[in-house]
């Protein structure tokens, strides 16, 4: 086991910038749902096929770039987020050294970030698909502050919809021809691209950056849970742990260790950073250990630093992942 370092400065500093857009200022949200949500199996049934339509490509910085759009396949988002918005990244020319959908983080509007950290996989050949999540940049709804979703039950649904809109996007890659396919991101992208991975039956390569096992300690004890009035969050009684437990209790459903391993857990590549104050290394030696033949990685960076400083070792792991599916199984 690798030692986990003191958080970075980074990350606390970042913590606190972003603890003035407050997540989940309008409370729980829509009740029923959440109900619902607690008492179904997710994920059992599959997206209905998809249809991209596609700009016409332009080339920017020396990839082709195509922006697509589909219906989401979730079709209970509110109607600004029912669009879902990709953004395709090619070399342009020779063969495709395989495919994979890049999934935001946490707050990360727009495609610019990931565009710049991954854009050298893209020269290598490996066709990349950055998919907008639900509820942010082009899908905010109105009275939406940027990446602060106002709800539990809106965080929910971009959770679903980002799931549900990647394995969408997955079988109309793989009915394009695509056989080499692999799914990645980082922090909330990464863990939800680790989900997507566990909820397809086709082989299928993944990147789970700066992610773990369980979002429950993220949200509940970690720099995110700064940003979360818990005590506003309870409504009358103030009760700042009651609120804390029921959050942890909801997000509880989508614990990795509750799914079973992806198809290939030898083509699953986990990375993550020494100094991280979001994301507790345990919980990736958690999902780890849930993925037999999986491989970890660790950097010395912190949750955010790693963003500037470890790009070459992120990169690195979509590409080794993306090598090691068996695309014949």
């Amino acid at each position: 086991m690798a030692r986990v370092l003191r958080t970075h400065p980074v990350d606390v500093l970042f913590a606190g910038l972003s603890r003035r857009a407050r997540l989940f200022s309008q409370g729980w949200g829509d009740e029923q749902f959440l109900e619902e949500v607690a008492a179904a199996a997710p994920f059992q049934q599959r997206p209905p096929p998809i249809a991209p339509e596609w700009s016409a490509p332009r080339l920017q910085r020396g990839l082709q770039v195509r922006d697509g759009t589909f219906p989401s396949p979730l079709a209970r988002l509110d109607a600004a987020a029912r669009t879902a918005h990709v953004r395709w990244l090619s070399a342009g020319q020779g063969p495709s050294r395989g495919a994979c959908v890049v999934l935001a983080a946490s707050r990360e509007e727009g495609f610019s970030l990931r565009e710049r950290m991954y854009a050298p996989l893209a020269r290598e050949g490996i066709d990349l698909f950055l998919l907008e999540n639900p509820y942010y940049g082009l899908r905010r709804p109105v009275g939406q502050k940027g990446g602060a979703l106002r709800t539990v039950s809106d965080h929910v649904l971009m959770n679903l919809g980002m799931v549900d809109e990647a394995r969408a996007l997955l079988a109309w890659l793989r009915s394009e021809g695509h056989a080499r396919l692999g799914v990645a991101g980082y922090s909330m992208g990464g863990y939800m691209a680790a989900l997507t991975a566990a909820v397809v039956p086709e082989p299928l390569a993944v990147a789970a950056l700066a992610a773990g096992a369980s979002p429950v300690p993220v949200f509940t004890q970690g720099l995110l849970s700064w940003s979360i009035a818990f005590a506003l969050l309870d409504g009358p009684r103030r009760d700042a742990e009651q609120a804390r437990s029921r959050l942890g209790r909801i997000f509880d459903l989508a614990n990795l260790t509750r799914f079973p391993p992806p198809r290939q857990p030898e083509a699953a590549v986990l990375v993550a950073c020494r100094r991280d104050g979001f994301v507790p290394g345990d919980e990736t030696l958690a999902l780890h250990a849930h993925w037999p033949r999986s491989e970890l990685r660790w950097v010395d960076a912190g949750h955010v630093t790693a963003l500037f400083t470890e790009r070459a070792a992120l990169c690195a792991a979509i590409r080794d992942a993306l090598s090691r599916v068996d695309a014949t199984t």
